[in-house]
């Protein structure tokens, strides 16, 4: 690759980190009870890594260093994208690296899968202009928190619990 190239991929990549970085610090605090780890997207993104790891071995003769900076920029978003974990907690949930207190959950649902248990959160709008829009968000726990989760989210948000339907695709 040309030193140009690994140059734009590697400071874009070192900015995404920073990014997931800084949202972790933010909201890594509020978790008790952490989303299941290994969705298709985080499986996507370790291959990733592991393919500029692979780049990395199999040229070691001809690399320059911008392709060591490009390589070493994918390592840090990589890694700061499998730190930062959805979750819930005593004051509300984190999806996608933000934070929502439980005064802005309008309702949830929880729905056992074979594999998961997937917990469903519908969010009011922030937005001033849109007061009456929501978005729903998703969150996939492991089995082995099942249980935990049922009595923590009735115990904390029990009066929000509402059967939703299911979307079609």
């Amino acid at each position: 690759m040309s030193d140009t190239f690994n140059i734009i991929i590697g400071v874009l990549f070192v900015i995404v980190g920073i990014v997931m970085l800084v949202r972790w610090a933010r909201v890594h605090k509020y978790i008790m009870i952490k989303d299941q780890q290994w969705g298709y997207l985080r499986i996507f993104i370790l291959f990733i890594g592991l393919m500029s790891i692979a780049t990395l071995l199999m040229n070691v003769a001809t690399n320059t260093v911008s392709d060591y900076f490009r390589i070493g920029a994918t390592m840090v978003a990589v890694t700061a994208f499998l730190a930062v974990h959805d979750g819930i907690g005593e004051q509300g949930i984190v999806s996608t690296g933000k934070f929502y207190p439980w005064s802005q959950v309008r309702s949830w649902d929880l729905k056992e899968e074979k594999n998961y248990t997937a917990v469903y959160f519908t969010i009011d709008s922030q937005d001033e202009k849109k007061p009456d829009e929501y978005t729903t968000k998703e969150l996939d726990f492991a089995n082995e928190d099942k249980e935990y989760l049922k009595k923590f989210l009735t115990m904390n948000v029990g009066r929000k619990f509402t059967r939703m339907k299911k979307k079609s695709r």
